[in-house]
Order: C-alpha cells, then sequence, then structure tokens
C-alpha cells in the first residue's frame, strides 16, 4: 500500500505548469524525475520519508537548509523552499517529535519565520527560551571559510540524524552556485556543501528536494541531468561550467516546484505512521503561509514580485494541490467496502 499511495503523491508533486515562452526551462520535469528514479525504485517521496523515518526519533535534531534567489532581484530570497521547509519542519516536530534546525542566510529569517508560525510552530533564534513546538533558526554565513567552520561545528553541537535541503541552491563542479536559468548567485548564497559533506563523511543522512538541477541532492545524477536542463552544460557565468548542483544526497525528491516536494514528504510520513491526514496542511493554511511569506519580503522567484503565487503558479492551484494531497493520503488510509461495485 505504501508503493501505491507514494506513487501517486510523486505524480501530483511534478505536475509541471510553466509558460511556453520565456527563459523558464519547459518539458523537463518528468525527465528530471525519470533521473532521480531508475526503473524498479520506490516512489521518490516515499524512499525519503521511509529514510527519514527509520532515522529520526523522539527528541532527534534534523537540520533542514533552504534559501533561493537573492539580491538584487530577490532581496530576501523566493518564496519556493520557504513554505516547504516550514511544512516538513511541522510534521517532524508535532508527528515525529524531532528538533527542527532551519539553516539558511539571514535576510530570509523574516519571511521564514513569518510562515513557521502561521504553519502553527513556533520561531526561536540561538539564545532564546526554547518554546514547545518550535524551530530553531540559525543563519549560515555567505563566506565559504565560515561555513566550513560553522559545518563542522554545528555537527558536533547538535548531533543530527538527517540533514536535509530543499530548494537549496548547490554549487556546480566547479563550485559556483547558480540559479536555474543559468546566473550566478554565488556572491549572495551560503555554502552548504561543507555542511553535506561532513554529516556524509559521519555517516548522517542525508536529503535534498528541487525542482531545476541546481538544488542540493542533484549532485546525484549531475551527469544525466546536465544534459536535460537548457544551462546544464554552460551557464550564463564567467565559469562556464553549467548550473548542475554538485552536492549529492542519499535521497532525492524532484518536484514540478520544490515546496511541493516538500508537501510531498511529509504527507509520506504522514501516512507510514498512521497519523490523521488532517494534521497535514490544508489549503487555508497554505494560503495563511504564502499570505505571510509574500508580507514580510519574499517574492514569486518567476516574477520576482511580491504575487501570491509561488514559481509562478497562482495561489487557487496551490490551495487545490493541497486539498488534493490531503484527500489522497485521507482516502488511502480509509477502508471502503463498495457496494456499488
Amino acid at each position: 500500500m505504501p508503493a501505491v499511495i507514494g506513487e501517486y503523491v510523486d505524480r501530483l508533486c511534478t505536475i509541471e505548469m510553466r509558460p511556453s515562452g520565456g527563459n523558464l526551462p519547459r518539458g523537463k520535469m518528468h525527465l528530471l524525475y525519470a533521473a532521480a528514479r531508475p526503473e524498479g525504485a520506490a516512489p521518490l517521496t516515499l524512499a525519503m520519508a521511509e529514510a527519514l523515518l527509520e532515522n529520526i526519533h523522539q527528541g532527534d535534531t534534523v537540520f533542514i537548509l533552504t534559501g533561493a534567489g537573492g539580491p538584487p532581484v530577490l532581496p530576501r530570497g523566493e518564496v519556493d523552499g520557504l513554505l516547504g521547509a516550514a511544512a516538513l519542519a511541522r510534521t517532524l516536530t508535532l508527528n515525529c517529535g524531532a528538533n527542527v534546525v532551519l539553516l539558511t542566510e539571514e535576510r530570509t529569517e523574516q519571511p521564514l519565520a513569518a510562515v513557521c508560525r502561521a504553519a502553527g510552530l513556533n520561531f526561536n533564534r540561538v539564545g532564546d527560551e526554547r518554546q514547545a513546538n518550535s524551530v530553531l533558526f540559525i543563519p549560515m554565513s555567505l563566506d565559504a571559510a565560515e561555513c566550513e567552520e560553522q559545518a563542522g561545528r554545528l555537527l558536533d553541537e547538535y548531533a543530527p540524524k538527517a540533514v536535509i535541503g530543499i530548494e537549496k541552491l548547490s554549487p556546480n563542479r566547479v563550485g559556483i552556485i547558480h540559479g536555474s536559468t543559468g546566473i550566478s548567485y554565488d556572491a549572495h548564497h551560503a555554502k552548504p556543501q561543507y555542511l553535506f559533506a561532513e554529516a556524509q563523511r559521519r555517516g548522517i543522512l542525508t536529503a535534498g528536494i528541487g525542482d531545476g538541477g541546481n538544488e542540493c541532492g542533484f549532485g546525484k545524477v549531475a551527469e544525466a541531468v546536465a544534459d536535460i536542463v537548457p544551462a546544464g552544460r554552460v551557464c550564463a557565468c564567467p565559469c562556464g561550467a553549467g548550473n548542475i548542483a554538485a552536492v549529492a544526497t542519499d535521497h532525492l525528491v524532484v518536484a514540478a516546484i520544490s515546496n511541493w516536494g516538500g508537501y510531498g514528504v511529509a504527507a509520506m510520513i504522514t501516512f507510514l505512521t498512521g497519523q490523521p491526514a488532517s494534521s497535514l496542511l490544508d489549503a487555508d493554511d497554505l494560503e495563511r503561509m504564502l499570505r505571510a511569506c509574500v508580507e514580510n519580503g519574499a517574492y514569486d522567484g518567476a516574477y520576482a514580485r511580491p504575487l501570491l503565487s509561488d514559481d509562478g503558479v497562482p495561489l487557487e492551484a496551490h490551495r487545490a494541490f493541497a486539498t488534493l494531497l490531503q484527500n489522497l493520503i485521507e482516502i488511502g488510509q480509509s477502508d471502503l467496502a463498495s457496494p456499488g461495485h
């Protein structure tokens, strides 16, 4: 049964909605998904959810990294990634009893805090008195040497059982971080490769959720993905080495919008643990989160404007997604001897 539900959660998460013209890659999602899921492999959201549940227990710590976009057009980052990180944090906190630490650039704190609170979580910084049902925010430096030092220190201090990236931009094979169209964002982003590499060296579970090939996790299938996305081999910055992520993770979820991948993994955790589907974010929750995110400075990444949309997809579609996902889990958990069949 979990494989059946996982199959359709994956399909829901990979419905692509992209403009017919412009610079956003279109018609690539099914190819990215196929690259990430070899024939015979389990659905991606199911595999990640099972791995997380196997490694995370009551009281354990989990790191979630997020953060895409940057100045000048996205001064406080973009919507995508923030809502999915909060949704996953909510499920891990409330359903699994985990202690979630959110790591991203300091400029994103305000919208991320607003999203977490809209999702029903308390939001703390280091030094605050830790509240119940809270996430802890730790800002990441933009400097490579400082990120490398911070990686070991944080792993020593918090000893997480998993390190997850959702829409967390990764450096390419020559160490430069890019957006999905091949523009360099390196100067404006934390360097997550050190945290993932050190976590893997210590045997800590790593996972990535992304939608464009340039996010942490896609290093797992870098060669295949480089031939799929337009900027995969040659980027739009002087490095000329393409925009494909070099950071590989143990598990990778490919989604049409990274937030959807986060919602999908949360849904599979809920299904596997037997928690009621009502514990998932519903359409009203998601709308509240999106409004809070935009009102606190994050922009839709497609338009680089404060719109009630995510990756160019309007609020109404995201509400529908949340409803479909919740209903999929709810019906999948039920028993029915149909008198009409």
